[in-house]
């Protein structure tokens, strides 16, 4: 068959048919204009879309039609797009005209103009589309009027509302007035005072429902307006329970608060509206509960935020109504109660006025929690705390103690002022820009430690800047300063909450911009640590708070540096990895708190020298002490005399015999021992391939720690692995008698597969034993990450893994203890760090999460 070629004429007389039917078949209508005045149709859809027959030569009729542009401006005739393509060769797409046609109907249409050149000598003609929106218009326009109209009507309402409210308000006046004075009317029999009551009763009622539908009607409108200022927290809830007390009392319902004033930080809200919103749901939390029930009240921090809960042992509410409950004039299903269904919605409004957000959880029949946030005052922002998402701080030497900083600013005078400043700081070195654009380039290229981000600058909003540098990798985890004019509450805490580290207002005070630099630079705690659930218990059963809730705000950081605190370690022994990462952590976090440490002492495992550590320690007068008792029953009396001397107790792992929370020590502080003991055991069973025997080498002294560790261990091999059989134990009672007890265990057992140890190094002494004897074989778990166990688990030796504690930032979790100590705060009884389990495919991870530092060279260095 012979191929027809490009310009065969059956191939040419096909493509343009099908052109030709293509334009018949598109719904827009399509046509060649020139400059001339001549117009070719080229489908028939003239006279569809405009009512213009299909059979026009020239563009009069067009002239002769009314349009009108978007906002119902005349458009000349002149200005179409086709004829402007025309005359100046551009092109046009979607531009929306009206037209009034032969029919005096209004048609809305969208033109498209493009230039067509036909020909080399052909005179100007444009391609023009025309597509019928005239229904999409309608429905565009429906809208809008719907909006408008409910605009209006929720308007009219609320200022309907508004009106009424205050028109009841005149009336109520003198029928409350006037019933008061009859109350105080001696010569009332008792049945009048019971009317006059009813009367007060009902008229009060009545007043808080007006003074509540005035302020939804005026948050509805826009009209109501709260002013921000920092608020004591403790007072104004102190004040509230004051007022609903009486109404508490005559249900028999206790109040109950769970803070100290310690707790009363400084909260950004309208006083007025907060003693608002506290009043109501203590009203609702008393009205809804039962008698003799309970309104317990609590606070804590969540970030920079104060979370308050309030919480009712009362007819509780389905998880169905959670968010109904604050939906204007909703009542709370099966209850008796009168209410107007008002207050929990204006409540809602007010708090989120204040940037705060509000939530309910409860349980039918047993009671509701309604918490609320509020943004915290800048002094009372967190700047030593807990940060999962932060990568851990360079290791030692590898961060000099010189900083970079980065200014973008577009103002002159201010780049001067600051670059004048730091010349006086040899410290410090300066790099500016003067874009957000420039800045960022400037920030990716340098090595910098802080930048000071001006909010007004003259390409990109500072918002915008600062958005950007989280998202790039090489600048998301440096620290920001927002630099501005503004110094309106609201405003800086609105920087605040968006992630910036600091906020500085212009004009600069020098003394306390270069405070806030060096304590933005040197006061924030970040580490990383894993987020695991702990297990282990306290001395005295009590339940574990995790260290990643510890943390201490700018003004109390600032109390703390202004005492001069002086606090001292006492160590049990510090010549392993665990003893000399801890007291790293305790220093260098002490340091940041402005807190002096004057002594740091080993008893190497001897009670009596503890003893006499102390009291060397004592007599230079620490305001707080750390330690980990050697024994517990035989150091007690020199740590009953620290106690009595005034001085802050907070113990590593363990506590003094007879010693009780709150009296004589502040809290103790350890790993989650009960989560490792059980990652050690698994890590056992997975190695033996699920069955074996086995030997525990455990530690003899009363310490709740280790007895959790072996504990933890043993009950995991019984409960999850049947087939292995756990064949001896013996204990210890100091690190240097691992070698020993494994030897005896080795020569009573020489099918033995596995030994536990109840920490590394008299695992160390066991893994001797293990060559000495031939056991190659063997496998070995234990408790600590110290330096040559990482080594044996990087290695594949006999040590293959363990549950590893995290003592760098048990560390900081001490320091932030003592901290709140000397502050007058309620400490937990018992704070924990998670457990970590570790084997060779996670060590050298492991290592930086345990001892703060790169492990890699460390480790592969031995």
């Amino acid at each position: 068959m012979k191929r027809q070629g490009r310009n065969d004429p059956l191939m040419s007389i096909s493509k343009a048919r099908l052109y030709e039917e293509v334009l018949q078949a598109m719904s827009e209508c399509v046509f060649i204009l020139k400059k001339s005045g001549e117009v070719t149709a080229l489908n028939n859809n003239f006279e569809k879309i405009l009512g213009i027959p299909s059979n026009i030569e020239n563009e009069s009729s067009f002239a002769e039609l009314q349009y009108v542009r978007e906002d119902g401006s005349p458009l000349p005739h002149s200005q179409l797009p086709g004829v402007l393509t025309l005359e100046h060769g551009t092109s046009f797409h979607n531009v929306v005209v009206g037209i009034n046609n032969y029919k005096k109907e209004m048609k809305w249409v969208s033109i498209d103009s493009t230039p067509l050149k036909l020909s080399k000598n052909d005179e100007k003609t444009a391609l023009v589309r025309i597509s019928d929106i005239t229904e999409q218009k309608k429905m565009e326009n429906g809208m809008i009027q719907a909006r408008e109209e409910a605009e209006k009507a929720n308007m009219a309402k609320s200022d309907f509302l508004s009106k009424m409210s205050h028109e009841l308000r005149t009336p109520l006046n003198g029928i409350l007035g006037f019933a008061q004075l009859l109350e105080l009317e001696e010569s009332l029999n008792e049945t009048q005072r019971d009317f006059v009551q009813e009367i007060l009763k009902g008229g009060s009622h009545l007043l808080n429902l007006i003074n509540e539908i005035l302020d939804l009607s005026r948050i509805e409108t826009g009209k109501l307006k709260v002013s921000i200022d920092e608020v004591h927290l403790l007072t104004l809830i102190d004040e509230c329970i004051n007022i609903v007390q009486p109404l508490a009392a005559k249900k028999k319902v206790s109040i109950h608060k769970q803070l100290s004033q310690s707790q009363d930080t400084l909260v950004l809200a309208d006083p007025i509206r907060l003693k608002q919103i506290l009043l109501n749901l203590l009203d609702n939390a008393i009205k809804y509960n039962k008698e003799g029930g309970s309104v317990t009240i609590f606070c804590h921090l969540e970030g920079n935020e104060q979370l308050v809960h309030i919480i009712d042992t009362g007819v509780g509410i389905s998880v169905e109504e959670y968010q109904k409950v604050f939906v204007p004039f909703y009542r709370i299903q099966s209850t008796k109660e009168e209410g107007t269904g008002i207050g929990l919605s204006l409540v809602k409004q007010l708090v989120h006025l204040m940037d705060g957000e509000i939530s309910v959880t409860s349980t039918k029949g047993k009671g509701s929690d309604f918490s609320f946030t509020l943004p915290l005052a800048a002094d009372f922002q967190a700047v030593m705390r807990w940060d999962e998402e932060v990568e851990p701080p360079a290791g030692k030497g590898e961060r000099a103690a010189h900083y970079c900083l980065l200014y973008i600013e577009d103002n002159e005078s201010n780049l001067n002022l600051v670059s004048s400043i730091m010349k006086s700081q040899p410290s410090y070195t300066l790099l500016s820009a003067h874009t957000g654009k420039e800045g960022l380039e400037l920030a990716a290229k340098e090595k910098v430690d802080l930048i000071l981000l001006d909010l007004n600058l003259p390409d990109l909003d500072g918002y915008e800047v600062f958005n950007l540098l989280k998202e790039n990798e090489k600048t998301k985890d440096t620290a920001v300063i927002a630099v501005s004019a503004n110094a309106m509450p609201e405003d800086i805490q609105h920087t605040l909450n968006k992630g910036f580290n600091n906020y500085i207002t212009k004009p600069i005070n020098v003394k306390e911009f270069l405070t806030v630099v060096g304590e933005t630079l040197n006061s924030t705690i970040e580490h990383h640590i894993p987020d695991y659930k702990i297990l282990s218990t306290g001395p005295y059963g009590e339940e574990a708070v995790s260290a990643k809730t510890l943390q201490l705000s700018l003004h109390e950081l600032k109390t703390l540096k202004e005492n001069n605190y002086k606090a001292a370690i006492a160590m049990h022994y510090t010549g392993n990895d665990w003893s000399i990462s801890q007291i790293e952590g305790l220093k260098n976090t002490f340091k940041k708190m402005g807190i002096t440490v004057t002594a740091v002492t080993d008893a190497g495992f001897n009670w009596e020298k503890q003893i006499a550590d102390i009291e060397s320690i004592l007599a230079d007068k620490p305001d707080i002490l750390i330690s980990i008792p050697v024994d517990p029953v035989m150091t007690a009396g020199v740590y009953q005399k620290a106690a009595q001397a005034g001085v802050k107790l907070v113990f590593m792992d363990n506590i003094p015999k007879g010693f009780q929370y709150g009296k004589d020590y502040v809290s103790v502080i350890s790993a989650d021992n009960y989560g490792n003991g059980i990652e050690s055991a698994h890590i056992m069973a997975e190695q033996l391939g699920g069955k074996g025997k086995i030997g525990i080498i455990y530690h003899e002294a009363d310490f709740f720690a280790t007895k959790q560790r072996t504990e933890a261990f043993e009950k995991t091999i019984k409960e999850h692995y049947k087939d292995i059989q756990i064949v001896d134990r013996i204990g210890i009672t100091g690190p240097d008698e691992g070698e020993k007890v494994a030897a005896v265990m080795f020569s009573k057992h020489r099918d033995l597969n596995g030994l536990f140890v109840v920490w590394d190094v008299p695992a160390e002494g066991a893994l001797k034993a293990a060559h000495k004897a031939g056991r190659t074989k063997l496998v070995i778990t234990t408790i600590d990450l110290g330096r040559d166990t990482a080594l044996e688990i990087a290695q594949d030796g006999l040590i293959k893994g363990v549950g590893a504690q995290l003592p760098y930032q048990q560390g900081v979790a001490e320091a932030i203890i003592a901290g709140c100590a000397l502050l007058g705060k309620q400490a937990p009884p018992y704070v924990a760090v998670p457990a970590l389990k570790v084997t060779k495919e996670n060590v050298l991870d492991a290592w930086k999460w345990v001892y703060n530092k790169n492990g890699q060279q460390t480790i592969l260095r031995q």
